[in-house]
């Protein structure tokens, strides 16, 4: 089923590859009809079978997702699940919306080869990182940095550039523009946090960044953006990415 949900199921094949997360199927007239997986950072990945789900099989899903009793915080999926989910949890979430999913290969990579300088991000970079997720995360998602917690913050940066997973364009201690790979494995990568810092913008360094990880990437790279981004979204189609998909987003405060 994950290999058949395209980029939306790419998280979910690399984590079964590296056995992370839990999952619980939800069956219906003997056939497995939708998988809900958990994965161990509050993300909960819901895949389905392809046909269109009625309002008894996504009730089904929902009162599953609670028997399970998982910790997630942010949910992706059809989108009568996600407004269900949506119905059923207290307070205001922070994003509540449609995603668009990108997706290409290193052949489909656009722009000159080495038109930037792309490294992996060192430990120099920390404070630079921290204000670009504090800026990407308040203009996106309307978090108050100050409601931020900074050392969690810290520590999840820190796991990255220990693990080589953020790319950045700049100098050592002051980049430019950055982006992270939230997943990586046989299923294919997934990008996340694309950010350029105000005083960089309009030079396409987001564009020349993400086509040098395309271009770099074995296999399949995919993305998801707020459907009405639109200079986000023109930025990754000029780096050669295309629209493969969508889903629902839903993300609690």
């Amino acid at each position: 089923m994950a290999r058949r949900s395209g980029s939306h199921g790419v998280y979910v094949r690399n984590a079964l590859a590296a056995g992370e997360g839990e999952g619980v199927w939800v069956r219906e007239a003997e056939r497995e009809r939708v998988l809900c997986w958990f994965g161990p950072r509050g993300n909960l990945v819901v895949l389905d079978d392809g046909a269109e789900l009625d309002a008894a099989v996504t009730t089904a899903v929902v009162e599953a997702i609670g028997v399970a009793r998982m910790p997630w915080r942010i949910v992706m999926g059809p989108t009568p699940v996600v407004d269900e989910l949506r119905g059923r949890v207290a307070g205001k979430p922070l994003v509540h919306r449609d995603q668009v999913y990108y997706a290409g290969t290193a052949v489909d990579a656009a722009g000159p080869d080495g038109s930037v300088a792309v490294r992996t991000a060192e430990r120099a970079d920390r404070d630079r990182l921290v204000q670009a997720t504090l800026q990407l995360n308040h203009a996106d998602l309307s978090i108050d940095p100050a409601h931020v917690d900074r050392r969690w913050l810290r520590d999840t940066i820190d796991e990255r550039i220990a693990e080589g997973s953020t790319r950045v364009v700049g100098p050592p201690g002051s980049p430019y523009c950055k982006l992270d790979f939230g997943s990586d494995g046989p299923g294919g990568a997934v990008i996340e946090g694309v950010f350029t810092f105000p005083e960089h913008r309009g030079r396409g360094l987001a564009t020349a960044l993400v086509a040098a990880c395309l271009r770099a990437a074995p296999g399949h790279v995919c993305l998801h953006v707020g459907r009405h981004n639109a200079p986000a979204r023109a930025a990754y189609e000029r780096a050669g990415m295309r629209v493969a998909g969508g889903c629902r987003l839903l993300l609690l405060g």
